[in-house]
């Protein structure tokens, strides 16, 4: 199983074998770095798949899900925002189709990497998204006190995965200059990609088949 988010330089990735420990691996190039686990039977990423007309039920639910973290579940753009060809034509769509609200530089900025993850999902079925918070909170049993940039936060979080079989090694070697909310994060979405082939994972909206998009599974 391979769990993926990304990070400032680009993605970030766990792969999960039946006995080994955890790899770290990282690179610019998504398609390249799920070249270097072929046998993978699930990668769940961490970036909106499937983008609606006007919003997505899976969002909405998510953050109802995570309680005190709910800031971290953004609203995925309709799919003619984030075609616009700048920012400001972006929010005039935004304003338009959504009532008068407009979208975060954050969201417009996720625009590429989006499209990136949605290319490969379309050719490749194995591919599902993830929100780390939303599996984190599955996992922890409940709302995560802790933002997971603080020291609390991440000390609950690499316990909780070690506590589910998925021990972080100490030395991550090429992930070792990856910052550690977001090798925590590539860790959950591994759990999540784990249950989902097992047939055990949980999805908003509720009962989703798999192979449907707009789907956030945990």
């Amino acid at each position: 199983m391979l769990g993926v988010d990304w990070y400032r330089r680009g993605w970030v990735a766990v792969a999960l074998a039946n006995s080994a420990a955890p790899d770290v691996l990282v690179g610019e190039d998504l398609g390249a770095i799920m070249e270097r686990v072929p046998g993978v039977s699930c990668i769940a990423v961490d970036m909106p798949i499937g983008l609606p007309e006007i919003e997505r039920a899976a969002d909405g639910l998510a953050r109802k899900f995570v309680g005190p973290r709910w800031q971290s579940v953004f609203a995925t753009p309709p799919e003619a925002v984030l075609k616009a060809e700048s920012y400001t034509e972006a929010n005039e769509v935004a304003a338009r189709l959504l009532g008068g609200k407009k979208i975060s530089q954050q969201a417009w900025a996720l625009r590429t990497n989006i499209e990136v993850v949605g290319k490969l999902a379309a050719r490749d079925p194995r591919i599902i998204e993830v929100h780390p918070e939303v599996s984190f909170r599955e996992l922890v049993g409940g709302p995560v006190a802790f933002p997971k940039t603080t020291w609390n936060g991440q000390a609950i979080r690499r316990r909780a995965l070690a506590d589910a079989g998925i021990a972080l090694p100490d030395d991550l070697g090429e992930g070792g200059v990856v910052p550690v909310a977001d090798v925590l994060d590539a860790a959950v979405a591994a759990w999540s990609a784990r249950r989902y082939a097992q047939g055990r994972a949980a999805s908003f909206p509720e009962g989703a088949r798999h192979g449907e998009r707009q789907v956030i599974w945990y």
